[in-house]
């Protein structure tokens, strides 16, 4: 269920998604004192990867003298036009197969929606009605 409030300031934000990482990661990104939701999500996202990285032992093919990291895919990011898309044709925001109750992805990745960008275009059009 998504829920759109449009009034929220843009430090109060960022507060509240700070509020909602696991305390590891909630700390250093606090120390950070990122200035927008974007940088403190990008933030988040290295030390999750560093903590990640510190915590999963390497895969040793000592035969070929490899070591295998595991990869983990880049956010995938959704507009709200892109939304409202998927959410017509009935399809999961992840993994573009049909949603229906108890749905699960076959690969569970991170999505980052941007509604600013939505929220900003919108005031600019009413601004221009307004002068019109």
């Amino acid at each position: 269920m998504n829920i759109r409030v449009n009034d929220i300031p843009k430090k109060h934000r960022t507060e509240v998604f700070i509020g909602t990482l696991n305390d590891n990661i909630q700390h250093e990104v606090h120390i950070w004192e990122p200035d927008s939701l974007e940088k403190a999500y990008k933030l988040a996202r290295k030390i999750e990867r560093k903590i990640m990285v510190a915590r999963k032992p390497t895969t040793h093919n000592y035969k070929y003298r490899t070591v295998v990291s595991p990869i983990h895919s880049p956010p995938t990011r959704l507009t709200p036009k892109q939304l409202e898309e998927k959410k017509a044709k009935g399809l999961c925001y992840n993994c573009d197969r049909k949603y229906s109750k108890g749905h699960k992805c076959a690969e569970k990745k991170l999505i980052y929606i941007d509604g600013e960008e939505e929220q900003e275009k919108e005031q600019e059009m009413s601004k221009e009605e307004d002068i019109h």
